[in-house]
């Protein structure tokens, strides 16, 4: 890719990153009232429960601020937070009934949502919407655990 066509991906992902609602702080691009970050912790805590140190590896957020995010969904009763018993000085954190809701709604808005913008889009390039954005992605996450690594 020549340094042109690299500015114009870097201007369509910030595009993408607005359009979407991204930096919303209060709703997901699907429009339900809880923030993106949030939402990506409910997903993390879907299947496990996870200490706050892995669900800040997993977010690739800082443990400080991955905290106050566990805090606020604590108080708005989504997750529990329990000491673990294996290592009394860890907390591990996991959805309950709530949360578990919650996300299936989230969930539901967003096919509904992700439906509604590819309406318009032929199957064949909806397809290669979905592989360009894995190609992407892919190719974002191994660049990311190269830089881990040193």
């Amino acid at each position: 890719m020549n340094q042109e066509e690299v500015l114009e991906l870097r201007y369509n992902v910030q595009k993408f990153i607005r359009l979407f609602g991204l930096l919303e702080q209060n709703v997901t691009p699907c429009g339900f009232h809880l923030s993106p970050s949030q939402v990506f912790s409910l997903q993390e805590l879907e299947d496990k429960s996870l200490t706050i140190g892995e669900l800040a590896e997993r977010l690739f957020l800082e443990r400080s601020t991955v905290s106050r995010l566990v805090d606020i969904l604590v108080k708005n009763d989504f997750v529990n937070r329990v000491s673990n018993e294996d290592n009394r000085r860890e907390v591990l954190v996991s959805l309950n009934e709530k949360g578990r809701r919650s996300l299936q709604q989230v969930r539901e808005q967003s096919i509904q949502y992700y439906q509604s913008i590819l309406g318009d889009v032929s199957e064949d390039d909806q397809h290669q919407i979905l592989k360009g954005f894995t190609l992407f992605t892919n190719a974002l996450s191994n660049k990311r655990s190269k830089s881990n690594e040193f």
